[in-house]
């Protein structure tokens, strides 16, 4: 017999599942519950993938195995526990009390070898709390369809100490951590990486054996099968060296606080679903949007923010924006209007492809500007031009094609300043003298949140419908084994 807190269950759960990455209608392999005087140690595994915890304590020698089922049955409060006990080889019970009201429920279980576990390695380096995190900012970098490369792994490298990752378009590396080997490894990506609740504040240690990557972090282990085959892009030579920018930009801390707010609010073009905003430079720091529901572009402007160089206006996904934001990366280095953008710190490098400068979206004297320093009550610095940096001749071909990690050139930027079709801004910096129709605005965003609402409660509704179909049916076979039970 062996017992456990109900708080515990519903951890194991969310957890596991995201170790073994299982779907919604994927039940999960055999738990194995092993207890002794070192404690007990709860494992699952499948054929990628492995996952144990740790309660330290003095138990009874025990071993218990039971269906991935009973983490997702077992529904007890915060000061209720649940008992497993072994019946036979193919039989296992679980009892909790739901509400006061005691459940038993019975499982019929598969037995499953305990040998098959993932060796522990020989060697293991400890690292800070940040490598954890680190892993789950460069899972959203991924691209786990991608079958020229793999582009669906991460690539640990053992002589840099880097977490590098790529999707073909976007590129993170993070250094400044230590590894037991020397050279790169390919760890598929997994859901687990970041998530929150496995390693807030404590280190992070990390080895390897023959196959698989292990992770452990206080009471978790975790085994990831490493991929032999995979072949990465050669990135880093896309990275490029700050002092080769044609124009640097320091974003504000408060700046990029309004800016990780306002910029998802940015209008987006319904028919094309066009995530595109554009970078001005030239009058300050701007971020300009506009959607084929919205009568004037709609202008960010980041006052408080340093430029230094070159003024350029480029075309850019804002999702990539936006990362670099959450990211925390302060500083922007810009090569050109078609040449790939970097956000960079010291341990940490974020370069993504632009959008096509021809689709930038010019100035309008009917603008609807918004100025970072005003939207938060505070007195804006103009930024004051500063003097272009010189520049070494660039005798690159001119590229106009979106930059993968495979490319090994370091960008293609012409240094000009205007993107085809630009109509700037006055300069003297001041809110547009254009009147725009405001109250035509208000009612189109009125009618797209009453949309929004609606759907969200259509979603809510189905979900709710599904959740208690789930329930009628697990009662139903929990009914159906007493039965079976009462006829033996």
């Amino acid at each position: 017999m062996i017992t456990i807190p109900c708080t515990l269950v519903a951890t194991l759960r969310s957890v596991f599942r995201r170790a073994l990455h299982l779907g919604n209608r994927e039940q999960g392999p055999n738990l194995l519950l092993v207890s002794g005087p070192d404690g007990l140690r709860i494992r699952v595994r499948n054929s990628y993938a492995a996952a144990e915890y740790h309660l330290p304590g003095d138990f009874p020698a025990s071993s218990i195995q039971l269906p991935f089922a009973v983490l997702a049955d077992c529904r007890g409060g915060k000061r209720d526990s649940l008992t497993l006990r072994q019946e036979s080889p193919q039989v296992a019970t679980a009892e909790w009390t739901d509400k006061q009201i005691p459940q038993l429920v019975q499982y019929d279980v598969e037995p499953i070898d305990p040998q098959e576990f993932p060796p522990w390695p020989e060697a293991m380096a400890a690292n800070e709390p940040s490598l954890w995190l680190a892993l789950g900012a460069a899972v959203e970098v991924t691209e786990p369809d991608s079958t020229r490369y793999a582009l669906g792994c991460l690539q640990l490298s053992g002589t840099q100490g880097q977490v590098i990752a790529t999707d073909g378009h976007q590129l993170l590396v993070q250094a400044g951590y230590r590894f037991p080997w020397e050279e790169d490894l390919l760890v598929p990506g997994s859901p687990l990486f970041g998530c929150r609740g496995v390693s807030d504040d404590q280190p992070l240690s990390i080895g390897r054996s023959d196959d698989w990557l292990t992770l452990q972090c206080g009471p978790w282990s975790f085994h990831r099968l490493l991929q032999r085959d995979g072949r990465f892009p050669q990135v880093r030579a896309n990275i490029q060296r700050p002092a080769n920018a044609c124009c640097h930009v320091q974003l504000d801390p408060d700046d990029a606080i309004f800016l990780g707010d306002a910029l998802q609010r940015l209008p987006v073009d319904d028919q094309t679903l066009a995530l595109g905003v554009t970078i001005d430079l030239h009058e300050g720091l701007m971020i300009r949007a506009a959607g084929n529901d919205t009568r004037a572009p709609v202008e960010l402007v980041l006052s408080r923010s340093a430029i230094d160089g070159q003024r350029l206006c480029l075309h850019t996904d804002r999702d990539y924006l936006l990362r670099a934001q959450r990211l925390g990366l302060r500083d922007l280095y810009f090569y050109g209007p078609e040449a790939p953008v970097q956000a960079s710190d010291e341990q940490r490098t974020y370069v993504w492809a632009p959008l096509d400068p021809d689709k930038a979206v010019g100035s309008s004297l009917q603008a609807v500007r918004i100025d970072s320093a005003a939207a938060s009550g505070q007195q804006s610095n103009p930024v004051k031009p500063s003097a272009p940096r010189k520049r070494r001749p660039n005798n690159m071909a001119k590229d106009r094609s979106r930059p993968g990690p495979e490319d090994t050139g370091n960008g293609n930027g012409n240094g000009q300043a205007h993107a085809k079709g630009e109509v700037h801004a006055p300069a003297n910096g001041q809110p547009n003298t254009g009147t725009p129709d405001l109250i035509e605005q208000a009612e189109a965003l009125r009618s797209t949140l009453r949309t929004g609402v609606s759907q969200v409660s259509d979603l809510i509704s189905a979900l709710k419908q599904q959740k208690k179909t789930a329930r009628n049916v697990q009662s139903a076979l929990t009914a159906l084994r007493q039965l079976d039970n009462v006829a033996l």
